[in-house]
């Protein structure tokens, strides 16, 4: 789709309810904002009189964007950013109305001082993310909008990677994830890489890909966060695409960021929300098709390939050989599952042996027995699973250091790696 000789390259949107039914309003970059009531498409234009819409359709006013390419909702005003030709400007409309852009009806424009990349509301701010600033509205008691610095030495490479998760907003800048969180320090603002683990790979894609093409969605029910990075450069359904998994994790009481890469996942879009209490989590491709995540155990029909490495564990002496015997993985799975177990040593020294790998198996998760809604007994009623959370397997080998790395290909049912411990010996010394 072009318009005034631009492509329009991503379509965002936003929903609301300012008391008249839900609406959801669409941006492109390239034109006009359109509001949609369930009945009518309403254009936003700045040469409509805001007053006159309702028998033309038509929607707007002096301040609004004629090509803007980002959208949200905050203090009950529409804001509408990120247009080609005025890209500082933000504008926002009469409160509780999306059809009306008039300074007289209380709608208007603030200049952010550089390019708006994203606007996203957190708490009780907007928050405006350029390639090297962040920027926050503000409200007064009186319902003035304003703007205050948050840091002219960060900023935003990728306007889609802008998510609010686990109480957090994070956004990719271009040293790794950052979140922008409320510190316990009453107006400060607290940003901080929290992707270090994954900090090289992250500076590699930036340089690789074209960071507008990255779509990022949030997975509540599991406090996690995917984003993928693909284009339509080749439209087989066998081209690979690229991406990163996020997630919150509680260890030891304090919460903590985890990361891993996903492979194979195209996405043009994705989006993620309840029906009901369901959550659906849904990605376009450049094929055209809509896919459902979270959904059976293959990858559209294809087997999973997963794999985890620990790092290289010294166990708190690098000077002294350990003789591994026995690795005990602590596993929750969903169901039956193998899984291929690879012991190195020695940070991959190709002069120190490695055994062969070794295969384990989990029968799956215990099931227990609740009383609600069951007839014990009855026909057809199945119990079953492992008796315990645990895989045990005798191994050989020994070095100073020691990395167990674990694999899977199959349509397994999910299964999470707990916990791992290392049962050895001590060696001599060198």
């Amino acid at each position: 789709m072009t318009a005034n000789s631009l492509t329009v390259k991503k379509l965002r949107h936003a929903q609301f309810n300012f008391g008249s039914g839900n609406t959801v309003i669409f941006v492109d970059g390239v034109n006009p904002a359109i509001a949609y009531n369930g009945t009518n498409w309403k254009e936003i234009k700045s040469g409509h009189d805001g007053g006159y819409h309702a028998d033309n359709n038509t929607a707007g006013g002096a301040q609004a964007l004629n090509a803007p390419a980002l959208v949200d909702v905050f203090e009950n005003h529409v804001f509408l950013a990120g247009h080609a030709a005025t890209g500082a400007a933000v504008a926002f409309s009469k409160p509780n109305d999306a059809y009306t852009w008039t300074a007289a009806a209380g709608a208007g424009q603030l200049t952010a001082g550089f390019d708006c990349v994203q606007i996203k509301p957190f708490r009780d701010n907007l928050f405006l993310f350029g390639s090297n600033n962040i920027k926050k509205v503000v409200v007064s008691s009186a319902g003035v909008f304003s703007l205050e610095n948050v840091t002219a030495n960060v900023g935003c490479v990728a306007p889609d990677s802008v998510q609010e998760i686990g109480g957090d907003l994070l956004f990719l800048a271009p040293d790794g994830f950052r979140p922008v969180a409320g510190t316990s320090r009453i107006g400060d603002i607290e940003i901080q890489t929290v992707s270090k683990a994954i900090q090289s790979k992250l500076v590699d894609t930036i340089a690789n890909f074209d960071m507008s093409e990255l779509n990022g969605v949030v997975i509540r029910s599991k406090s996690q966060v995917r984003y993928f990075i693909g284009d339509d450069s080749d439209f087989a359904a066998s081209s690979d695409g690229i991406g990163y998994i996020g997630g919150l994790t509680d260890s030891s009481g304090a919460i903590s960021w985890e990361f891993g890469e996903l492979l194979g996942i195209r996405a043009s879009c994705c989006t993620s929300d309840y029906v009901g209490t369901t959550e659906l989590i849904l990605h376009g491709d450049y094929d055209g098709r809509v896919y459902a995540q979270e959904s059976g155990t293959s990858f559209d029909g294809d087997d999973i390939i997963a794999v985890y490495s620990t790092p290289y564990l010294d166990f708190g002496e690098t000077e002294q050989r350990k003789i591994i015997r026995k690795i005990n993985t602590f596993i929750r799975a969903e169901g039956p599952l193998e899984m291929l177990l690879s012991v190195t040593y020695d940070w991959g020294d190709s002069n120190t042996a490695a055994p062969n790998t070794y295969t384990q198996s989990s029968s799956g998760a215990p099931t227990i027995f609740s009383g609600r809604g069951i007839n014990y007994g009855a026909t057809n009623v199945i119990y079953g699973g492992s008796t315990k959370p645990i895989i045990t397997s005798s191994v050989q080998g020994s070095g100073f250091a020691t990395q167990a790395t674990f694999v899977t290909v199959g349509t397994n049912a999910g299964y999470t790696i707990q916990g791992i411990v290392f049962e050895f010996s001590a060696g001599g010394r060198r």
